[in-house]
């Protein structure tokens, strides 16, 4: 049985095309809104001719006659992340993710959004040398104890054409082009809670529920802190190399110098630390990216209680979770023979 991850990178380009045209994405109303970009490249010498076309079906064609070039059909694929500046007044402040930010007045849907901001951020034009595949699901940005906060949309864009090099606004730390290959070998090998190779990011609960107190800290929320713990959210470790990065000068900062505090970091010399709603993003975009769906997400986005503490809701929390961690899958399970992967 050939392996999740010996396919070969344009067809899972070409499977995700296909399944992002074929199925309606889940769209979560909320008055709040942002949108990410995410975007794929494919590492060639030449970038053949791309004819953009006006109708899904006619896109479909010209991407289908684009993969099946020979430049590019034996190419790999490379998926586009950043790393957020140190700010105090950004809560994604250091976290690694994608390109894009929240809905202005001057944006007329959620996909001006993503571009607008992926051009503010990168430099980068996705109306010029790229071609919308398609939009990923809607995940809401929750808040333990405020609930839903927004809305994010994510939109996935294939280049077609040679670009310039990134350049990184103050708003980014550093951009990272990452081998497509480092997430579909998870559909396999996800990683488990608590496993040997486990990495995890804590949020205090206590904070998350008095927000307001987390700077001041009065006994009693130094007490509840100690008796509610901290939840820890799973990590997917991105490999990264200098070749395929860029960081900003401006700011003389690198994936590894940027960290929330002394405790939580979002990168290492060697990795990029993926996790939350970005991490819900890659699971989903691996999982539409192959013919069949994984039984289980790259990595679980759920949080888990710390060992030590709760010891009974813990156990019952995490048994459940290790049964149940797989998302609500929006691709219907496909066979070889199905239409989706017999597309043309």
């Amino acid at each position: 049985m050939e392996s999740k991850a010996d396919v070969a990178h344009v067809e899972c380009v070409a499977q995700l095309a296909r399944h992002l045209a074929s199925v309606p994405h889940v769209h979560i109303a909320h008055p709040r809104r942002s949108a990410v970009a995410i975007v794929i490249r494919l590492v060639i010498s030449t970038y053949p001719p791309y004819t953009p076309a006006q109708t899904p079906e006619a896109t479909m064609q010209s991407l289908h006659a684009f993969l099946n070039h020979p430049l590019v059909s034996s190419s790999q694929a490379q998926v586009l992340f950043i790393q957020r500046a140190q700010h105090s007044r950004d809560p994604w402040s250091g976290n690694i993710g994608f390109p894009g930010g929240k809905h202005e007045l001057c944006d007329t849907s959620d996909q001006d959004t993503a571009e607008r901001e992926t051009r503010e951020e990168l430099g980068l034009d996705l109306k010029m040398g790229f071609v919308h595949l398609g939009q990923l699901d809607d995940v809401a940005v929750y808040l333990l104890g405020q609930g839903t906060r927004m809305a994010v949309s994510s939109h996935v864009y294939l280049q077609t054409q040679e670009q310039s090099e990134l350049c990184v606004s103050d708003e980014v730390a550093s951009a990272h082009w990452i081998d497509f290959s480092c997430m579909v070998q998870r559909a396999e090998r996800p990683v488990r809670p608590f496993s040997r190779e486990y990495k995890s990011i804590g949020a205090n609960i206590a904070a998350r529920i008095f927000p307001k107190y987390a700077q001041t800290q009065p006994w009693w929320f130094r007490i509840a802190s100690v008796g509610l713990g901290s939840l820890h959210y799973t990590v997917l470790p991105l490999p990264y190399t200098a070749e395929h990065s860029v960081t900003n000068k401006v700011l003389e900062a690198g994936p590894n110098s940027v960290r929330v505090s002394d405790h939580v970091r979002f990168a290492s010399d060697t990795e990029l630390y993926l996790w939350g709603i970005s991490l819900c993003m890659v699971s989903e975009l691996v999982d539409m990216s192959l013919p069949v769906a994984p039984n289980r997400s790259v990595a679980s986005p759920w949080p888990q209680l710390g060992s030590w503490l709760w010891t009974d809701i813990n156990w019952v929390a995490n048994t459940v979770h290790r049964v149940m961690w797989s998302t609500q899958r929006r691709k219907p399970y496909t066979t070889s023979n199905d239409f989706f992967v017999s597309y043309f």
